[in-house]
């Protein structure tokens, strides 16, 4: 039972021969994963890169996987979780064509000239203290949610994926998924002070 993935994490979570331990559950699942992503029609080298994005998440996060729950479902939803962010910036990196291409410069009739500045999207150093307090407070917060419910969240609000999305990949209902994040709103609002969302109370994206 040494190599089973739950007694591996157990090891990891308490410090406990973690290179070791990560290694195996590396080499374990390393070629599954990567044949997702093969499947999914990117190259040999895109699908390494995707399937090292993957444990870099896994292993930044395993403090706080829940041992009662499958690694296996943990993990599968987080590759879903890379593969539908890929290819989003890929359609992104597709409009952004024409501001990076204003970015770099334009023709003149004396040759080629800066283009135009567009404003920075890095925050201040003020701006910058206040998102890692809000993101602290609502990863505690988060944490007091139960397992599915909190799970929703991550992938609703920390993953932008749409409610049929994350139905498919916790494979429960729609309904199930509404019910999670409108129960999961209204308790990050008492354990924040503030909405856990911009934007109008109801949602009709489905």
């Amino acid at each position: 039972m040494e190599d089973d993935p739950l007694h591996l994490i157990e090891q990891i979570q308490a410090g406990i021969r973690v290179e070791e331990s990560s290694e195996k559950l590396y080499k374990r699942f390393r070629s599954g994963v990567r044949s997702f992503f093969r499947r999914k029609g990117f190259t040999p080298q895109e699908s390494d890169d995707l399937t090292q994005d993957v444990f870099l998440r896994v292993f930044n996060g395993i403090d706080t996987f829940r041992r009662k729950s499958r690694f296996e479902r943990w993990l599968w939803e987080i590759a879903a979780n890379i593969y539908f962010n890929e290819v989003r910036r890929r359609r992104m990196e597709k409009r952004d064509g024409l501001e990076q291409s204003l970015d770099s410069g334009v023709e003149t009739e004396e040759g080629v000239g800066p283009g135009i500045p567009l404003p920075s999207k890095e925050p201040n150093p003020e701006e910058e203290v206040v998102r890692q307090d809000q993101s602290q407070a609502l990863h505690s917060a988060l944490q007091k949610l139960p397992d599915q419910m909190r799970r929703c969240c991550i992938l609703r609000y920390g993953q932008g994926l749409k409610y049929k999305e994350i139905a498919a990949l916790m494979k429960i209902s729609i309904e199930t998924v509404k019910a999670h994040l409108h129960q999961a709103r209204k308790r990050l609002t008492v354990d924040l002070g503030e909405p856990a969302e911009p934007g109008p109370k109801r949602e009709s994206e489905t």
